[in-house]
């Protein structure tokens, strides 16, 4: 995957706390945020978001889901308070 620069400002014990931990890890500073803003990013998209739901909802069920989505929708939520 090709990689693009980002410039980031840091508190100067901030920075130095990388390179320590980099150190110990032997692994390079960039490769040690790239590390931790995966991990975030991941945490963070991972986390529920009922809007997400949506995504493949009609997929290949039905025909009308265009015209009929808040049926669905209704659908499916109801499906969920039952659990």
């Amino acid at each position: 995957m090709k990689k693009v620069p980002l410039q980031v400002h840091l508190e100067k014990n901030f920075r130095e706390q990388i390179r320590l931990v980099a150190k110990r890890q032997k692994v390079s500073q960039s490769e040690l945020v790239r590390k931790y803003l995966y991990q975030g990013l991941k945490r963070d998209l991972e986390q529920e978001d009922p809007a997400l739901d949506i995504i493949g909802l009609g997929n290949g069920k039905t025909t009308d889901m265009a015209k009929k989505h808040d049926h669905y929708l209704a659908l499916e939520e109801k499906a969920f308070w039952k659990e």
